[in-house]
């Protein structure tokens, strides 16, 4: 079981494609290195980062540290020189597996301490790696995985502190290790993981002092736990003293960063139970539940006679449970499955272990027997999802879930996409791509359309740039060359598990699983008719904007735009830019000026359906003459904008609207040419 999920995990590192985060963090680190703060771009408009609006708490640069080390270890990256080549991704990767790796060992180890036999702990750790969203996150989940194999690792240190007797130099040196390592790979990759880490540690220090005789073994164990302790906190500031320099005024907004990321949306307090119920296969599910039950009833029940062991269950209950439970009473925003707490299934899978050991002491035979199938069917059926689905692991949903799936939906409604759009290189390969070609689309609720952005929420950026010429895109290390016509009605676009009405599709990546024929993602092919301009105009700080409703400025703002989510404007840095419109009737009538309201290069070009005219300027605003002629055309108005010299575009816009025609600058000078 290990050694074949291990093989996938590597296998995996190198046939994902890039995820949606991992340029994220690659943008962080160079920030990290050129100024101090792992923080996005756009943090540092306003008040900069740190401030409200922004998300720079939610996240630490340990994990993308060690990645950068194996990356130079490798050769494939200096030590002030964060690539973002294919190659380098691939590493990461890789770096991702040996972490993930780290912590099923810390699992096996957890196993032995607690069953007190390492049978038992290979058992807990191939758990952990019969469950798919564990081996899919292996392959390229640079925030995630981290967090749990640290919180795991912290874990295993806690439990070798807790015991009667004082322990040995290697003994004393091996906890000390793994606590101050978990400490410092968890809280150094999500501050927000804090709550949950002193949980544990407070969990940790009751069990010694209750397990203690003598009062001076007890107070010489707390001291050595907390010296480590300092010494982690010691290294996280020394590593990001912007964030950990001040912790009374950061950690705070680390948990609140963490739980509140989807713009207001109430929360669903079923989201993790239900997720559960879907997610985790369905036998393993069981023993994980009982050994839930059973690890609680011996707390209870032990603490006083047996503080060691009550101590040592608790802090793997704790891990498994304390933070997901805390979720749901406060109603924390989770989203895509159940990644955000990856870090419990860890400790879950020994909780499966002990669950299996206590079925298996049952007095009767037959129940042993039946045990003892259940158990292998539950590592075995697993691994062969996970082979089915390699290497989209992270889309598994359980044969329950299918099952009910295909009662109550029609075809290709089975639950798990996606979301991490990994099997892009997948979906495009040998597609001619000669149309825009957006990574995601923005597909509206009331009308069930795709259109040409991509709404980022709060905290990313909007924009309908084509996912090749996308700085932090997916495809940005392949280097794809890009070839599509001006004014070009058609544009290609992914979707998870089925397109929109508007829109044909063109390819998917399917996988089998549980008998199931499953969609994981769609190309299609989609078209939008140019939105009529209304007479007021649209602009970007209107709250229509990013809603695809009738004045939503991206609306009309169709290639080549992107919105840094604390400005109210669009910028356009690719080499080219598209607007798109129907004129109203004054226009169709007299012709007029598309008004552009911003700012460009002096060097700006621009093209009406393909012919070039002059560009007209005004201090804060661009002019795009629009003759009679091209006002009738039944294809509506595409406006392209390049520059003359080449290069990047450098246009801001906040709005557009029409105005009257100044009959003078229909035709381009000698310069514009």
């Amino acid at each position: 079981m290990l050694v074949v999920c291990t093989v996938l995990a590597v296998l995996g590192a190198f046939r994902a494609g890039i995820s949606t985060d991992e340029p994220i963090h690659v943008m962080r680190l160079r920030n990290y290195f050129d100024n101090g703060w792992y923080a996005l771009d756009w943090d540092y408009d306003g008040k900069g980062p740190g401030s409200d609006g922004t998300n720079t708490f939610v996240y630490a640069p340990v994990a993308m540290l060690l990645l950068h080390a194996w990356s130079v270890l490798f050769g494939v990256e200096g030590w002030n020189h964060v690539s973002g080549s294919a190659h380098a991704y691939d590493v990461r990767h890789l770096g991702v597996v040996v972490m993930g790796l780290v912590g099923l060992a810390a699992v096996a180890a957890i196993g032995r301490v607690l069953l007190r036999h390492w049978g038992w702990g290979v058992v807990s750790a191939s758990i952990l790696a019969a469950i798919p969203m564990w081996t899919g996150h292996e392959m390229f989940n640079v925030k995630d995985i981290p967090v749990a194999t640290g919180y795991t690792l912290a874990t295993l240190g806690l439990m070798l502190f807790v015991r009667a007797e004082r322990p040995g130099r290697r003994l004393a040196a091996a906890r000390a290790f793994c606590l101050f390592a978990g400490l410092v790979l968890a809280m150094g990759t999500r501050p927000g993981m804090w709550p949950g880490l002193v949980g544990v540690v407070a969990v940790a220090i009751a069990g010694i002092w209750l397990a203690a005789g003598p009062r001076r073994p007890a107070v010489l164990t707390t001291v050595e736990l907390g010296a480590v302790c300092v010494a982690a906190g010691a290294a996280l500031v020394a590593i990001y003293p912007k964030l950990f320099g001040d912790p009374f005024r950061a950690l705070p907004r680390t948990t609140e960063g963490s739980s509140k990321f989807r713009d207001g949306v109430p929360p669903d307090r079923l989201y993790v139970p239900a997720h559960l119920a879907s997610e985790i296969p369905t036998l393993l599910l069981f023993f994980i539940l009982t050994g839930l039950v059973l690890g609680g009833l011996l707390v209870a029940q032990r603490w006083r006679t047996d503080p060691v062991i009550a101590a040592r269950v608790g802090l793997v209950g704790f891990q498994a449970a304390a933070m997901p439970v805390v979720a749901m009473l406060v109603g924390s925003d989770l989203y895509n499955d159940l990644r955000q707490l990856l870090f419990s299934g860890p400790a879950s899978a020994v909780l499966g272990a002990y669950g299996i050991a206590w079925w298996l002491q049952r007095p009767r035979l037959r129940t042993r027997r039946l045990v003892a199938v259940a158990a292998v069917a539950g590592l075995l059926l697993p691994l062969v999802d996970q082979i089915t689905l390699q290497p989209y692991q992270v889309t598994y949903a359980n044969l329950a879930s299918d099952v009910a799936a295909g009662l109550t939906h029609a075809d290709d409604a089975h639950p798990g996409s996606d979301f991490w759009r990994v099997s892009i290189p997948e979906l495009i390969e040998a597609q001619p791509l000669n149309h825009q070609l957006l990574c995601k689309a923005t597909v509206s609720k009331e009308t069930d359309r795709a259109f040409r952005f991509i709404n980022g929420g709060q905290y990313s950026t909007s924009r309908s740039l084509d996912c090749r010429e996308e700085a932090n895109g997916p495809l940005a290390p392949e280097g794809l060359t890009v070839n599509r016509a001006p004014g070009d009605r058609v544009y290609d676009a992914v979707f998870l598990k089925e397109a929109p009405p508007n829109c044909t599709p063109l390819n998917k990546v399917t996988r089998w699983r549980h008998g199931f024929d499953v969609t994981l993602t769609v190309l299609a092919r989609c078209s939008n008719d140019p939105p009529i301009m209304p007479p007021e105009g649209v602009y970007a700080d209107s709250t229509a904007l990013a809603t695809a409703q009738l004045r939503d400025l991206w609306r009309f703002a169709v290639d080549g735009w992107e919105r840094w989510p604390t400005r109210f404007s669009l910028q356009a840095r690719a080499p080219q830019a598209w607007i798109s419109f129907r004129p109203g009737g004054q226009c169709r009538v007299y012709g007029c000026t598309l008004q552009i309201s911003g700012y460009g290069p002096s060097d700006l070009t621009a093209r009406v359906n393909g012919d070039l005219v002059r560009v007209q300027r005004t201090p804060q605003a661009i002019g795009v003459p629009i003759s009679v002629e091209e006002a009738g055309n039944p294809h509506g108005i595409w406006v392209s904008l390049r520059r003359a010299s080449g290069g990047t575009l450098g246009v801001t816009m906040t709005g557009l609207s029409e105005r009257e025609l100044d009959q003078d600058h229909l035709k381009p000078t000698e310069g514009q040419r």
